[in-house]
This record gives C-alpha cells, structure tokens and sequence, in this order.
C-alpha cells in the first residue's frame, strides 16, 4: 500500500466515530490500509468502532488494546504495521475528512522534491454537533497567516494543524512519536521531523476539525499547560541539536498592548541575531497576547501564562531560557539595535570570574503616549542592597550558569532588583559605561 493511515481511539462519542470512519470509506484514493489501535477505550467506544469499521471495503486492521498507554505509543504501535508504506499518516476520531482528502495529500507529496518530508493543508472548524462554525473573511485571512510559515517557526508554534501526510523514511529518521511530551506529541514530532526536511503547503480546505468534543485534548486540558509543554519541547529539540544562542531575552509583559510591539521589533532589530526570546505574558486582559502572536520568528518563545504577578512568571520563564547569557526586559521598554553586541563583546573580553555585565539606561517619560527624555541612570548606582524603583538594574547582563532561581516571596517592583542583588559580589560585576536600554516610566 502507497499510505498507511493510523486511527488511535480512546473514549470518544459514538456519533463521531461513524463519521470518522465513513469520510475514511469515502476516499477517492483507495491505495491505503487503515490501522484503527485501540487505547484502551471503555466498551462503548470498542463496540462503536467495530460496528462502524464493519462499513469499510479498504484494507484495514484494529488492534484492541484494553490497557490506556496514551497517544505516543497507540501510534507508534499502529506505524509499526505500517512501515512498508512510502507515505504515512494519523486521523483524529472526531475529526471528518472530504472524499478527496487523501487524494490531494498524495498528490502534493508526489509532485514535491525528494527534500520535502511533509506535505499539510488548510482545513475548516465544526463544533460538537457537526455544525460548521461561521467562516468568515477574519477567519479566512487567520488561517493564512498563522499556517503560512518558514518551517523553522515550527519552533514557535504548531502551525501544522489536523490535514498532514509525511514520509515514512523521515518518521524512523525523527524517532518517531515520544512520550516525553503526552499532550503536545505532535508538535513535538513535527519539531522533530523538519529537522530532516522541508514541508510544502496544500493551500486547499480538504478536512473538517472538531472543536470542543467532550473528549478532546483541547477540551481537557488548560490552554496554559498546553503552550508550556509545547515549548518545553521546543526548548528541548534544540538542545538536542545543539541550538544553543549566546543571548536569551526574557520579555515580562501584562497588559502591555500599546508597547509590546516596540519592544519585540527592537530586540528583532539587534546587530547580534544569535539570540532566543523568551517573551512571557503574564495573563494580559488586553490584546498584548495577540501582538506577541502576529510576531513570527523561529528564535522566540511564547509562553501565554495565567496571572501570577511578574515574580513566578519570570521564575517559569526563566526554565525556558537556554542561552549563554540572559538579560530581563519589559514589555514597556527597548533596546538599541547594537545592545546585546556591545555587551557581549565587552563581558567576553572581561575575565572569566565576571558574571554581570552593568551598563547604564536612559528614562523616558510618557505623557498620553508622547515620549519625553528623561536622566541616564548609570550603572555605578546600584548597590547590593534594596534599590529605589527609579534605580532598578534594568540593563544586566547574566551569565545564565551564574543565575539560580529564588523569587518566592519577591515583590512584583523588586524583581529585577532582586535578580542584581543576589548574584551581584564585589569581584564577579563590571560596569559599562553605555546607555543601551531604554526605560519607559509614567
């Protein structure tokens, strides 16, 4: 067979499973086998799948597993009967596909250079009762840009979605599905297989996706442990490849719409661009979480927590940094564009020992949106003791290996200062005499 298509099954509605399976009978493209692996579903889920698969004239095969192993194994499992097939693929039982779903992927992957290792497709939104949601233009031009991306931003977001086909050498050379990331296992393959190869967009609605089945990922777990463990498994790949920047940005934002843009474009700006950007937002009630995701750029990290105050978001963030060094920010603030330059080249010529790397930054003040200069507030100012807010240590360079996690407890206002006043010894910090960062204050 030229596809080999997998159907994991856990608990899932009847209804949905007779559709599933009856877009799958349906195909236009008959040269595939259909391995249905169930995990460990209760009896009305296994007694709806064989009565369902009982329509199908195409090879297919059911493994009934009465143990739940979860998603990485169940498809793993199904792949392994697989492996004879050139192209490979897995359906969601809740999902429903067009006739010429399979058609149009094989096409597409048939038509593409031997580098191409993933072939996906736009697909359209129905909700728990097969209803279509409402496409409108917005939801159209969405799409768009959130699925048309260079495939190194996979390492930002999921962007693949639920219509893919890829190829089965490619699979074994990715290792697979892993276990190590249970609820995001597909962003973490994809992370995985495009370091292997390139992707080629169907720009063609072929499927519909369920939104908001009783039993569906999306449904069950918060969107927050989501996003974390997807980027956890970013951060995790590129270790693995040794995709290590010599500068992480972490960039605290809350509420922070009317800035955030200034602050993102003046660290994408910067003359050193091996850098990672770790932008958390800490439970904003404005639209500062949909301006850190019209920001596309493989180096960056979102991480869209719950509101916990600036202390434990920057103590979560703070595990998703992985570079050499790290410098905090705000999302109110900016940086020249030869900052992280200058100060990586300064603290490198600096003797091992220094783990801080003090520059000045510059006030600015704004009144109903205008900005008016302010002081330079050097460097030599701060001490190791408490701060005034107007003193905070804002433009610091850490060695990350230097910087040990400690903020239970630390006022929202002291944060920055907290970090300085820690790891700041009196034979570990230099001073630069330079104003590289920009502090925006009412």
């Amino acid at each position: 067979m030229k596809v080999g298509v997998v159907l994991p099954v856990y608990h899932q509605e009847r209804e949905y499973i007779f559709e599933c399976i009856e877009s799958v009978e349906k195909q236009t493209f008959r040269d595939f086998k259909l391995v249905i692996v169930l995990d460990g579903p209760n009896d009305e889920t296994v007694s709806a799948i064989k009565e369902a698969s009982m329509l199908l004239t195409i090879p297919y095969e059911i493994i009934d597993r009465k143990i739940n192993l979860g998603i990485s194994p169940t498809l793993n499992e199904g792949f392994e009967l697989l492996k004879d097939c050139p192209y490979l693929t897995w359906i969601s039982s809740d999902n429903r596909h067009d006739p010429n779903f399979l058609e149009r992927l094989v096409d597409t992957m048939d038509q593409a250079s031997n580098e191409t290792v993933l072939v996906y497709s736009f697909y359209r939104r129905i909700d728990q009762h097969g209803t279509p949601i409402t496409y409108t233009k917005a939801w159209y031009e969405y799409v768009e840009h959130f699925m048309t991306r260079k495939k190194e931003e996979i390492f930002q977001n999921c962007f693949i979605g639920a219509s893919f086909l890829f190829r089965s050498e490619a699979f074994v050379k990715a290792g697979g599905y892993r276990q190590d990331f249970p609820n995001v296992q597909d962003h973490d393959f994809w992370i995985r297989l495009l370091q292997h190869g390139d992707f080629v967009l169907l720009r063609e609605y072929i499927m519909e996706y369920r939104f908001n089945g009783r039993f569906a990922l999306t449904t069950n777990i918060p969107p927050e442990q989501l996003t974390m463990e997807s980027m956890a498994s970013s951060i995790d790949v590129q270790k693995r490849i040794g995709k290590i920047p010599k500068v992480s940005i972490l960039l605290y934002s809350h509420n922070h719409v009317k800035t955030i843009d200034h602050a993102l474009s003046s660290i994408l700006q910067q003359t050193l661009s091996d850098i990672q950007i770790v932008v958390v937002d800490d439970g904003s009630t404005d639209f500062t979480p949909d301006s850190i995701h019209l920001t596309h750029d493989f180096r960056m990290i979102p991480l869209l927590l719950n509101h916990r105050g600036k202390a434990e978001s920057m103590e979560i963030a703070l595990d998703y940094c992985i570079g050499e060094y790290v410098l905090f920010m705000t999302g109110e603030d900016w940086l020249d564009p030869q900052a992280l330059e200058q100060m990586v080249l300064k603290i490198e010529s600096l003797p091992p020992k220094t783990d801080l790397l003090v520059t000045n930054h510059k006030i600015w003040y704004d009144r109903r949106d205008r900005l008016f200069p302010g002081p330079i507030i050097q460097g030599t100012r701060y001490g190791k003791v408490p701060l005034k807010k107007n003193t905070q240590p804002y433009a610091v360079l850490y060695k990350l290996n230097a910087i040990y996690k400690n903020l239970s407890g630390v006022s929202n206002d002291q944060v920055i200062n907290h970090f300085y006043s820690q790891h700041a010894k009196a034979d570990n910090v230099h001073w630069m005499n330079m104003a590289l960062y920009h502090k925006r204050m009412k």
